[in-house]
């Protein structure tokens, strides 16, 4: 049997941030963000809050990075995650598509990923931003996200729930 890796990071250690892949289904987009300073093109995400759920989170920082309302969108993945007892697993889900850990100065970054779903036909709302943040909000169509997307993970990430989207049947 393989042995496997473990690490220990106490809170003063680690902060957990969530963030969506957010989609118009109907006009077959993902949202982003387009970070001022540097052009760079990212996937919204943030810092947790105290009591806050995860999905609470991944929702309030897509709005407060984008402007946009967006909700959980259930989609079939597969996941580790366990069915209530003596339940089957549903077919469509809204369990986070990915997470991601990303060392920093101030330590580890654990980034939980879900699949949000929006209309891109509704202008977003201003002033919803942080005073350092400084993003442009994109909608791109799902045959540029790989192109545009500026770090690796996002684009795996990003297209992981476009893939997801495709297959079902809304």
């Amino acid at each position: 049997m393989a042995s496997m890796e473990r690490s220990l990071f106490f809170s003063d250690q680690f902060a957990i941030s969530c963030g969506t892949v957010t989609i118009d289904v109907r006009e077959s987009k993902v949202l982003l963000i387009r970070m001022r300073k540097n052009g760079e093109y990212l996937l919204h995400k943030g810092r947790k809050d105290v009591g806050e759920s995860l999905e609470a989170t991944a929702l309030r920082e897509t709005y407060e990075e984008t402007g946009i309302k967006a909700q959980l969108l259930p989609v079939a993945i597969d996941s580790q995650a366990t069915s209530t007892q003596g339940q089957d697993r549903p077919k469509a889900i809204t369990e986070p598509i990915a997470v991601s850990q990303r060392m920093t100065q101030g330590g580890l970054k654990i980034i939980f990923w879900y699949v949000g779903v929006a209309d891109s036909t509704i202008p977003p709302v201003e002033g919803t931003q942080q005073e350092n943040e400084s993003f442009q909000t994109v909608w791109v169509k799902f045959d540029e996200v790989e192109s545009i997307i500026s770090w690796e993970d996002d684009r795996r990430i990003a297209m992981k729930a476009v893939v997801a989207v495709l297959k079902e049947k809304f």
